[in-house]
């Protein structure tokens, strides 16, 4: 079984307060942390390193998850596909009526 590194993302969810302020107390994936690597010698001889990336959010099963597991983004994005869905019931009501 092989990892797909270009796919693969990290986040770390809720952080011990010494991994906090070592993050200068905000959680920012950025150049300033270092990537997570993994070292692999399977399938070859020879080892190879693969970097895998740090993201502040990512969609998981239709929900969005932030690293504080606020719910906020997923709250959201639930009234905006809401409001699209209204708007468009509204304007095929509208032009069933008028047709």
């Amino acid at each position: 079984m092989q990892i797909n590194t270009q796919k693969t993302k990290i986040m770390a969810f809720f952080e011990i307060p010494s991994l906090h302020k070592a993050h200068g107390g905000q959680h920012r994936p950025g150049p300033t942390l270092s990537p997570i690597h993994i070292h692999a010698p399977f399938p070859t001889s020879f080892s190879c390193c693969y970097i895998i990336t740090e993201v502040l959010q990512f969609e998981y099963l239709g929900l969005i998850l932030d690293p504080k597991l606020t719910m906020h983004l997923a709250t959201t994005e639930a009234i905006r596909r809401a409001a699209h869905g209204q708007s468009v019931t509204q304007a095929v009501s509208y032009s069933l009526h008028y047709d």
